[in-house]
């Protein structure tokens, strides 16, 4: 194939206006790929590369492309779908894209991950702020936002963990300038990134294209300004998507803004480490809250139940709008019974909207649109004369009538079992169009013409075996066998030689096949004409079929919330402006579904505002701190979604804001340590956290030294409890910080019960701090070699007065707070600058120390050595 033909000036033309696509060219029944495209194709697809006049070349049939753009989105790719758009019998077909996909454009179901949105981001700057906007094609969803550029990082990472996008937009200028953003679009290699030229992000232009989109002569009706930094962001998305999808955005009807005041904050570290919607081990959804509280019924459920904890509310008169929805499906199981029941019969009508919308829906979607109409009103029949749920179903009961007619439509027009191509016929029921019915008529009586014919040649010529044959190369043809060679007559045509006879045609027989043909031809055509018909009615009410959709998927996540109470035992919680947190008879949700039946053990937790708001909770690794601090921030978080929590009972004031900070790891991705990320979140809890927040932080200081460390701990503490006073749990095992004294803090531990110089886990908190971090014990559980332990424990006791145990506080504390803030726990102690007591060394020796073989003489040595000891720190 010579560089030179004009097939490939065509190519190279196309290929030029899309030069960061692999280009699919269509060619007869294959997509033809070239050139340096057809050798990144060739081994990302493990084709085989071929060359044709020295252009490297390799392609895929075009009944199977879909297989094979999954695999390119995967592995971040974009893909032009060139198509022959007219045939031409003097020059080359012409062709041209019709679409562009791109892995935050698909909309195609079997590429798109059914409980997951699938968001296309874009990011600018505008002035002085940084803006953000996400949309999901496939269902329509249009969001934006914008922030501080001093905290776009945090904003940033919190967004990308909760959109997970696949694809992103940016300013050119901010990302050659911005190194954090840079490093942070680094870390997601998986992130396809496109970079738009500044002129792009025009407020003017893009305010015109989105009053476009929305029919509207000003944006204020969406909460938008003249100067509004979102709108350059959400414009240029649609732009975006105008040259890619190259389709209506009809189903795009509005544009929700939200700021950082508008739902509960859920920073990055807190959506990690409470195990949200990702676990910490593969990223999955295994073992979160969201798989399990996933028992939605329909797609479109699952994927707002994600939208929704990951947005939980602050109102406390729409947490309790949700409640009530919850408690109604909760006091009824038989209605719940039934009403998951339909909502199984009810499919993606979210996605099935938006195919319509993009004229991308085949028969099997405006089925799947019918029975899924039919399933809602099913299901909306159930909920009837339900005063709860008056306000919710009003406007599915003022269309009803629209939703009935729009469902008998397709009733009567579509097959049970139709084609989903448009170029196959097959796609139309008998009786719904008159024409078509006639040449299906004409095309079914063509056997009956043919064989009448058949006859009247047997009785013209009389060769009684005569046969009337078809095959794709000559059509219908009348075949003779040699024997009756001298019998054809003279009308007949010979066409083909065979080794049997000879195969002959007529002039008749030629005008019979014209007129079958023509009715074939036709049928397709025509079922063609009247299929886009009937989708033109169906996309006329794609405004009608999203707001079924957002009616179905809110109830179907508050009758998942039911359910999930029903087989856990969750309550349904105060929910109260009022600040303050009582949980009776806490659990962990995800552990307690891990463990048998009656295995968690319950633990409450009272914090007030003028009474406890800090609680220091102390005791043992693996005695159940971490997940005591998770189970109350998860409780919390649940009754802000609207749904039960696992308690006996609890009284929720609402927090603006969840933070956490438990456990830490290094990120090699960012360059930092296990002690700097600690720090990194501690310093944004700091800075961040009101007294409306809800904090829990475990282990604070651990990642240095003991003595930075525990001072870090204590500085922490402090701030805390004097600067923001949040509602604040702190779990540590530097057990000095128990000797902090102040009106909001109070002291517990987690109980340990010994016997016989073992000890056992009791999972319960307790008043009052502990004393002993029981880490040979915990060593010894975990399973570390006798040894070792013992040698463990002989080295505890030789420590001395240098084991880290004292309860007492530093005392020269720098900017110490005023007296009676922070009192330590004996007023007479002096040794407040020695973190080391030799008290604790000496318990250890004596604990450690077998009484029954130790003789007279050996006691009266060690009171001896004691005393000196004793002595010589009291007169140092």
């Amino acid at each position: 194939m010579p560089e030179t033909t004009p097939m490939m000036r065509q190519y190279r033309s196309i290929k030029n206006r899309h030069p960061d696509s692999i280009l699919f060219f269509r060619l007869g029944d294959f997509y033809e790929m070239f050139e340096q495209d057809a050798v990144e194709a060739s081994r990302l697809l493990d084709l085989t590369l071929t060359q044709r006049g020295g252009v490297p070349m390799c392609g895929v049939p075009y009944h199977a492309v879909q297989g094979y753009i999954g695999r390119l989105l995967k592995a971040g790719r974009k893909i032009a779908i060139c198509e022959q758009l007219e045939l031409s019998r003097t020059g080359i077909a012409r062709r041209e894209v019709i679409e562009v996909v791109t892995p935050g454009t698909v909309t195609d179901e079997n590429l798109l991950e059914k409980t997951a949105n699938n968001y296309l981001v874009c990011i600018c700057r505008v002035g002085e702020a940084v803006a953000l906007a996400c949309i999901d094609l496939s269902t329509g969803y249009f969001a934006a936002t914008h922030f501080q550029p001093t905290a776009r990082v945090e904003r940033l990472r919190r967004e990308f963990l909760s959109l997970a996008p696949r694809e992103i937009l940016v300013q050119e200028s901010l990302l050659e300038e911005d190194e954090a953003l840079k490093a942070l679009l680094a870390e997601r290699g998986e992130l396809v990134v496109n970079r738009l030229p500044d002129w792009s992000f025009d407020l003017e232009s893009n305010r015109q294209t989105l009053e476009r989109q929305f029919r509207v002569a000003s944006l204020k009706g969406f909460g938008l300004g003249e100067l509004s930094p979102e709108i350059p962001a959400a414009g240029v998305l649609l732009s975006y998507l105008g040259d890619t999808a190259r389709g209506l955005l009809s189903h795009v009807r509005s544009l929700s803004l939200y700021t950082d005041s508008s739902f509960l904050g859920l920073d990055e570290s807190t959506l990690r480490n409470l195990e949200i919607v990702q676990n910490l081990n593969d990223r999955s959804r295994r073992y979160t809250l969201l798989e399990l509280l996933d028992q939605t019924r329909t797609a479109a459920g699952s994927r707002k139940l994600k939208r929704w904890l990951l947005k939980p509310l602050k109102e406390v008169s729409g947490i309790g709008q949700r409640q009530a929805l919850v408690e109604l499906f909760y006091r009824d199981q038989s209605l719940l019974a039934r009403f998951r029941a339909e909502l199984a019969r009810v499919l993606d009508l979210e996605r099935l909207a938006s195919r319509v919308a993009l004229e991308k829906a085949n028969a099997k979607d405006l089925l799947a649109v019918k029975s899924t109409l039919l399933a809602m009103l099913g299901a909306a029949g159930l909920l009837a004369a339900r005063p709860e749920l008056e306000a919710r179903l009003a406007g599915l009961r003022r269309r009803e009538a629209d939703i009935r007619c729009l469902a008998d439509l397709l009733e009567r027009a579509i097959l049970e079992e139709p084609s989903i191509l448009l170029n196959e016929g097959n796609l139309l029921k008998p009786g719904f169009d008159p024409e078509v019915d006639r040449h299906r008529e004409l095309k079914e009586s063509a056997r009956g013409v043919l064989k009448s014919y058949l006859e009247e040649e047997r009785a013209r010529s009389g060769i009684a075996n005569l046969k009337l044959k078809y095959n794709r190369i000559i059509g219908y043809f009348l075949e003779v066998t040699r024997s009756n060679a001298g019998l054809v007559p003279e009308h007949f045509i010979r066409r083909q030689t065979v080794v049997g006879g000879e195969r002959y045609s007529t002039a008749r027989l030629g005008d019979l096949e014209s007129e079958i043909n023509n009715a074939s031809e036709r049928i397709v055509e025509l079922e063609r004409e009247r299929f886009l018909e009937v989708r033109r009615a169906v996309q006329g009410e794609v405004g009608l079929l999203l707001d079924l959709a957002e009616l179905f998927s809110d109830l179907d996540v508050l009758q998942a919330f039911a359910f999930a109470a029903t087989v856990h035992g969750y309550a349904r919680p105060e929910v109260t402006e009022q600040r303050g947190i009582l949980i009776q008879d806490g659990r962990h949700p995800v552990v307690e579904a891990t463990l048998a039946g009656g295995a968690f053990v319950p633990n409450s937790l009272h914090l007030e505002r003028d009474g406890n708001s800090f609680i220091l909770l102390t005791g043992p690794n693996m005695a159940g701190k971490s997940t005591y601090l998770r189970q109350c921030a998860l409780i919390v978080l649940m009754a802000q979604v609207g749904s039960f929590v696992p308690a006996a009972a609890a009284r929720i004031g609402v927090v603006d804001h969840i933070f956490c900070r438990v456990g830490a790891t290094d990120n090699l991705a960012r360059g930092e340590s296990t002690f700097l990320v600690e720090m990194t979140e501690t310093a944004h809890i700091l800075r961040s956290a009101t007294a409306d927040s809800l904090v829990i932080m475990d282990e604070v200081g651990r990642g240095t030294g003991t003595n930075d460390g525990l001072a870090i701990a204590w500085a922490v503490s402090e701030h805390m409890l004097e600067k923001v006073r949040a509602f604040t749990l702190f779990a540590t095992h530097y057990h000095q910080l128990t000797a902090l004294r102040h009106p909001a803090l109070a002291n517990f531990s987690m109980a340990v019960l010994e016997r016989e110089g073992r000890i056992v886990f009791l999972k319960q908190v307790r008043p009052g701090p502990t004393d002993n971090s029981y880490g040979i014990h915990a060593a010894e559980l975990a399973g570390v070699p006798q040894e070792v332990i013992r040698r463990a424990g002989g080295l505890l006791g030789s420590l001395g007065g240098r084991t880290v145990e004292s309860k007492e506080a530093p005392a020269d504390q720098p900017d110490a707070p005023p007296k009676g803030v922070f009192a330590p726990q004996e007023a007479g102690s002096a040794r407040q600058a020695e973190l080391f007591d030799p008290l604790d060394g000496i318990q250890g020796e004596i604990l450690g120390r077998d009484i029954a073989r130790t003789t007279p003489l050996e006691a009266l040595a060690l009171l001896a050595r004691w005393q000196k000891e004793l002595q010589g720190e009291k007169g140092g």
